[in-house]
């Protein structure tokens, strides 16, 4: 948005000791963020008003004149090609070091001494088109120059100055904005200004409105629902003549970016950044009857807006029709059925307020935004709807004289707005900023923010302008708010906190989670995936699981996934199938959330019985590799290694199938505590071959929300043994009924000298026996007060086979 500083100054009385670049420093700390402040006079920088004093031919070029032009100081030899110039007109002087557009085209370029057909030029008579000024004032020919003769302008002023163009402009970020209705004209932003710097707001007056005794037929309005449209004003004014607007009224326009359309429509937008507060006008002649509805639109209805597009409406968008037609988008944008031309006579003046979501909702869907949706959406004051419309029959009074008002006004109202009062004291300012503040500079302050305060002892007692009483200000803390920034937030000096500062309470899942992180991708080198919490009924189908326990999306983000999961692992196998292709091992894991509609979880509102679907946090890993027969011992040494560095105890047991896709002979539980946290297995050979994956596959997923509860703050460490550990590697024959568990249970058991047993390879094969199985594994021994001898380690090796051999019938191989 753009506020122009002499625009503003109308309305605060600012020093000229006080420059735009200070008002734009006290706003970007205070109020708004001021992204660039821009000086309009730079644009005329030497170019001046100047005269024409005699004109002679040109000798060697009929379309051109040899001008002595008079800069208030001297007089200048000028090759013209104006086809309209004449002695003694006033003209722009661009002179010796001005930056113009040839012919109102292409890049500026700066003026130097030149020689046209051997005649010097020292400068240049401007048409409008090559100073910026084509919209100002419209040439009537392509080589007309631009004629001030008509104008009071003193001869040798700075253009800029003549024609009051010397201003600065503030362009503020629409987004800084956002929660300050009463800021989106410049009255209000002046009224900001006057309390940053302590300076008075000048009163903004309106003339009462007056009425025609012999009014013609009576205007109506019907509003269909005040929740969409709090307060609507309508008002029939005839004798209208359609015109160019005032010159005054094209500079304000021009400042902040518009362009002048006809003296009616310039008064609309006058307004909205004068107030705020947008309106809109019709041609009265172009409207079907004397009601008009304030509805919502039919399903399918047609509106031709004025930027020259159709829409198609629904049934929430708020529109403004007649007994026949649609004639306005409400708050968004008129309609060409219905606009002012020049030969309008009779005009319809509409100030209304209208609910901002639904404002927000109807231009976000339909794409258009316009400069009053884009204050209708901020939640603007009803009650400036009146003062509006007060403007705007006083502006058309004075460009149309013989205007007159045909009707009551008509205003449809219901709205309440909460003003307070807020209670507050100097010791509650005190305790939120750290600073005593006088009483009678917060009353000052918020005095000049509008705000009116009723003292009672100690306290005070503070009423909501109606401005700010939409959404802006509700609790005592906004009060101090406004406070601190108009006290300047540079004046609270920095100290160190008084209070005690506890450290947050530690997140033990999400330390979980990064530790298996660095784990996994650093020791093991798995790569992590995320994948969508979505999952499609394909996989889920290769995988031989039901959708029915799989919670369905009515709105899925893609069609081809339409259910949430229940397991991370379909996601992840579909992930290493499309790997496999390219590398001959793949190892990957996922950290995520999975979802059990059956179990209920948390609320989807705070105040709301509805609950989500359980949520558990998973940890889930894939591994297939070439020229690996047991993948299994890879995903299991992994785990391992996690709850190793959790500093659990934890076993392996037996597990019953869970899930069909998973190997009946192949599948180990992981247990902390009697607590089953998941699982370790292989895919099932035919879930492999459904999938498209030749080698075999090793899958885990483990609850890591279990796990969690299991991992202990503070850890017992055991000193590390000094001596040498002795390993030794056996492989056994046994039946196949035997599990792993078993065996490594029954070999640690033998002797407090084994301190580590681990399975590091498993073969099967007809040769040794359809029943039987080969297990290998490293037996580390050590002590932590000698170095072991030989015969020590022997004897204690021999005990374990004579023990495997005698509970297993286990043979050496």
């Amino acid at each position: 948005m753009k506020i122009s500083f002499k625009w503003l100054k109308q309305y605060v009385d600012l020093s000229e000791s006080i420059l735009a670049e200070e008002v734009a420093a006290r706003l970007k700390a205070s109020t708004v963020e001021v992204e660039e402040l821009i000086d309009l006079s730079k644009s005329f920088e030497n170019i001046v008003v100047g005269q024409v004093k005699s004109i002679e031919k040109h000798s060697d070029a009929d379309k051109l004149n040899v001008c002595s032009v008079f800069d208030g100081k001297e007089n200048w030899q000028v090759v013209c090609g104006g086809s309209n110039v004449v002695k003694d007109m006033k003209v722009a002087f661009a002179k010796i070091g001005a930056k113009v557009k040839w012919h109102g085209e292409g890049d500026l370029i700066e003026l130097s001494k030149a020689k046209i057909r051997g005649v010097e030029s020292f400068g240049m008579i401007c048409a409008s088109e090559e100073i910026g000024l084509g919209e100002k004032f419209k040439s009537k020919s392509e080589k007309e120059i631009l004629d001030l003769s008509s104008l009071d302008l003193k001869v040798g002023d700075n253009l800029a100055k003549a024609l009051n163009l010397d201003d600065a402009i503030f362009d503020i970020d629409n987004k800084s904005l956002s929660n300050r209705p009463d800021l989106w004209g410049h009255y209000g932003i002046a009224r900001e200004v006057s309390a940053l710097f302590n300076k008075k707001l000048k009163e903004y007056k309106t003339e009462e409105i007056k009425f025609s005794k012999n009014g013609g037929q009576k205007l109506s309005a019907k509003v269909e629902d005040n929740n969409l449209c709090p307060r609507y004003m309508v008002l029939e004014m005839d004798n209208i003549k359609v015109a160019d607007s005032p010159e005054w009224l094209k500079t304000k326009l021009s400042a902040v970016g518009l362009k002048s359309i006809n003296n009616i429509v310039d008064i609309t937008n006058f307004i909205m950044f004068d107030l705020g507060q947008p309106m809109h006008a019709f041609d009265k002649a172009k409207i079907f009857g004397t009601e008009i509805f304030v509805r919502k639109a039919k399903d399918g209805e047609k509106f031709m807006a004025l930027d020259n597009n159709e829409y198609e409406l629904k049934s929430s968008d708020l529109v403004i029709a007649d007994n026949e037609k649609v004639v306005a988008l409400a708050g968004i944008m008129g309609g060409q059925n219905s606009e002012i031309t020049e030969n309008t006579t009779n005009i319809i003046f509409e100030s209304a307020n209208f609910g901002a979501s639904n404002i927000r909702k109807t231009s976000t869907r339909l794409g258009l935004r316009s400069d009053s949706s884009a204050r209708f959406e901020k939640s603007l004051d009803p009650n400036m709807t009146k003062i509006a419309m007060q403007k705007a029959i006083e502006l058309v009074m004075q460009v149309c004289p013989e205007a007159k008002i045909v009707n009551k006004l008509v205003d449809e109202k219901s709205f309440s707005l909460n003003q307070g009062p807020i209670e507050i004291s100097l010791e509650f300012i005190k305790a939120k900023l750290g600073l005593e503040i006088e009483k009678k500079n917060v009353i000052n302050i918020l005095s000049n923010l509008g705000f009116v305060i009723t003292e009672k002892k100690d306290k005070m007692f503070v009423k909501i302008p109606t401005w700010r009483a939409t959404k802006d200000i509700s609790i005592p803390e906004d009060l101090v708010e406004e406070i601190a920034r108009v006290y300047g937030y540079s004046k609270i000096e920095a100290t160190l906190p008084t209070f005690i500062i506890n450290p947050p309470e530690k997140n033990k899942l999400r330390d979980l989670e990064r530790k298996a992180q660095q784990i996994l991708s650093k020791t093991c080198g798995f790569t992590e995936s995320y994948s969508y919490s979505f999952v499609s009924p394909q996989i889920l189908q290769k995988l031989m699981l039901n959708t029915e326990n799989h919670l369905e999306l009515n709105n899925p983000i893609a069609k081809d996934r339409p259910y949430l999961r229940r397991s991370i692992l379909p996601n992840l196998l579909e992930s290493l199938e499309k790997n496999s292709h390219e590398f001959d091992e793949v190892a990957m894991f996922e950290i995520g959330q999975v979802f059990h509609v059956e179990e209920s979880g948390v609320r989807m509102e705070e105040k709301s019985d509805e609950l989500l679907p359980r949520q558990d946090t998973m940890l889930s890993l894939v591994y297939s590799a070439k020229n690996n027969k047991v993948p299994f011992f890879e995903v299991k040494s992994a785990l391992e290694k996690v709850l190793a560095e959790c500093g659990v105890d934890f076993s392996w047991q037996e597990s019953e199938i869970i899930e069909n896709y998973l190997h009946p002979a192949r599948l180990s539980k992981v247990v902390i505590n009697d607590v089953e946290i998941g699982i370790v297995a292989e895919l099932h050979p035919a879930v492999q071959k459904n999938i498209g994956i030749d080698n075999r596959v090793a899958v885990t997923e483990i609850s890591l929300d279990k796990l969690v509860d299991f991992i202990q703050e503070k850890n017992n460490y055991q000193i590390l043994s000094q001596y040498p550990d002795v390993l030794r590697d056996v492989a056994l024959l046994v039946d196949k009924k035997i599990t792993n568990l078993e065996l490594l249970n029954t070999i640690k058991a033998v002797s407090d000298l084994i301190t580590e047993v681990e399975l590091f390879d498993v073969f099967e094969s007809d040769k040794i026996g359809k029943d039987k199985k080969s297990m290998a594994y490293h037996i580390t021994y050590s002590s932590s007060e000698k170095t072991l001898e030989t015969e020590e380690v022997e004897k204690v090796h021999k005990q374990v086979l004579e023990k495997l051999q005698k509970s297993f019938g286990a043979e050496v191989r």
